[in-house]
């Protein structure tokens, strides 16, 4: 994996969050991996995102005080667990689109909406680019 830097945006931050993190790709499977520690947070999320062009999915599982697993396919109610100090919460998500990178844009981005089962579904548009610049080692 190469090391770089990433920009990464999601509804839930606000402001876009920068990552030193890793970059592979191998006959259509992109990975990225990076650890996310926000100010309000004690403890750092160590994450892993796969996208499959061929298959049209995207994978993000998540280590850490909250650790997950969500798959993400547009056209398909696709399932996600959340595994949390309250708990495992079940969530089935929703996926609107999957703007996959391209010689035109090389950012991955997708947008969703996760149900709890709660009454309250969550919508988000995550996106993820991996900046030209390296990392320091």
């Amino acid at each position: 994996m190469e090391k770089c830097v990433l920009q990464i945006k999601s509804g839930m931050y606000g402001e876009p969050f920068f990552a030193d993190g890793h970059y592979s790709e191998e006959k259509g499977i992109l990975k990225y991996k990076w650890i996310e520690k926000h100010p309000n947070e004690k403890i750092a999320s160590d994450f892993e995102l796969i996208c499959d062009a061929k298959g049209k999915q995207v994978t993000v599982i998540r280590g850490g005080d909250v650790s997950s697993k969500m798959v993400f396919e547009p056209g398909n109610n696709t399932k996600g667990s959340l595994n949390t100090m309250f708990g495992v919460i079940e969530v089935n998500i929703l996926t609107d689109y999957i703007n996959f990178p391209s010689v035109l844009d090389e950012g991955l981005e997708f947008s969703y909406t996760m149900d709890p089962d709660s009454g309250e579904p969550i919508k988000n548009t995550f996106s993820i680019r991996r900046l030209l610049q390296n990392s320091e080692e």
